[in-house]
């Protein structure tokens, strides 16, 4: 059967989803996290920043990259022509073999920018990547191989298959790269390598953890990023910027937000074939469609002057349609660092803190320690 591996449908399976502690935990996760990287019950690799895949090559030879999203009909997509530098490696694998891996451009992260080259028509994305990068896939699993099932191995055998196919296909294309493992005390020196270096963090795994379809259990994976420990409290300014116009995400084949490029006029509906077809219309996002913010500003109190620290995105739908009603509301936030020049990096709201006023939240409490 077309994209079958034994009686797994690898075109329609869920992806795996990856654990990662929620918001405001109020235990210290870091110390958590240390403490499973040196009981030698987890190993752990680098995590990239780029757009899941999942390499099917089926026990007919047959091949495809499948991402997460499908089309407008429930169906999965198949961009693998979309990215010629990676038949050669698809060509060299045994029939019945499937890998889990990231298409990612190196030194240049981030899956909006995956986005603008798959998500575009096959000719233009081919045409964007001979002009500038072209993608690479970071192969961090394998979920079958020459037929053989491997989604009930623990992550220690499956790791221990990884390094040797690495090995065997290490020549093939210099498009393909994979995942380095490490354990103990060398992973904790690497987390903090990569956060040092600015990487994204790294996913741990429990060595007995499976492969799951949807969600994972708690700890059994854990993506670790960098976060300050403590949170902060600051506040709405007032301010406000206007939101992105272009929609650049995943779901495009659904998307239900169109402006006519001609006209202005704004459409709502399924468009993406109109759209794949030639129609004069472009996908918005949801925010510029209704006419909201699209990110507030949060200040500080300092010498009694209100001074701006960042901007927050990750909002509710409410508080973008009506910004001017939340100004000088007071909010908790944590961010991904506090910055030695003022500001936070990548910070996102945790609740609001109606205990507190905008003079409980003073700029010496967050950058004078």
């Amino acid at each position: 059967m077309v994209g079958c591996v034994g009686s797994i449908d690898w075109l329609n399976a869920e992806a795996m989803k990856y654990w990662s502690y929620p918001s405001g935990y109020k235990k210290d996760s870091k110390a958590e996290i240390r403490n499973f990287i040196f009981s030698g019950d987890y190993c752990g690799a680098l995590k990239v920043d780029g757009y899941y895949q999942r390499l099917v090559k089926d026990e007919d030879g047959n091949c495809f990259m499948i991402a997460r999203n499908k089309d407008v009909n429930g169906n999965p997509i198949n961009k693998l022509e979309w990215v010629p530098q990676l038949q050669p490696f698809m060509d060299a694998l045994p029939n019945g073999t499937v890998f889990f891996c990231e298409a990612y451009l190196p030194g240049n992260e981030g899956s909006r920018k995956i986005t603008s080259l798959l998500g575009c028509l096959k000719d233009k994305c081919i045409q964007r990547q001979n002009a500038g990068q072209k993608l690479h896939f970071y192969i961090f699993d394998v979920a079958a191989y020459k037929g053989g099932n491997y989604i009930n191995l623990g992550m220690a055998e499956r790791v221990a298959a990884l390094e040797i196919l690495q090995e065997q296909f290490k020549d093939v294309c210099e498009y393909v790269d994979w995942a380095a493992y490490y354990w103990g005390k060398q992973l904790w020196e690497k987390l903090e390598e990569y956060l040092d270096s600015g990487r994204e963090g790294i996913v741990l795994y429990k060595k007995d953890c499976p492969i799951y379809f949807k969600r994972t259990p708690a700890r059994m994976t854990i993506k670790v990023k960098k976060e300050i420990n403590e949170t902060i409290d600051c506040f709405f300014t007032g301010h406000y910027l206007s939101p992105t116009k272009k929609y650049e995400g995943k779901e495009i084949e659904t998307w239900p937000y169109w402006v006519n490029m001609i006209s202005g006029e704004k459409i709502k509906g399924e468009k993406y074939m109109d759209y794949y077809n030639g129609a004069p219309i472009e996908p918005v996002t949801k925010p510029f469609f209704n006419d909201w913010a699209g990110s507030l500003e949060i200040g500080l109190v300092k010498e009694d002057k209100v001074v701006p620290i960042g901007y927050l995105s990750n909002l509710t739908e409410e508080i973008k349609a009506n910004p001017e009603e939340y100004k000088g509301r007071v909010i908790e936030v944590t961010c991904m660092e506090i910055q030695e020049t003022g500001g936070l990096r990548h910070a996102k709201m945790l609740g609001f803190r109606d205990d507190l006023t905008m003079r409980d939240c003073t700029w010496e409490k967050v950058f004078a320690k």
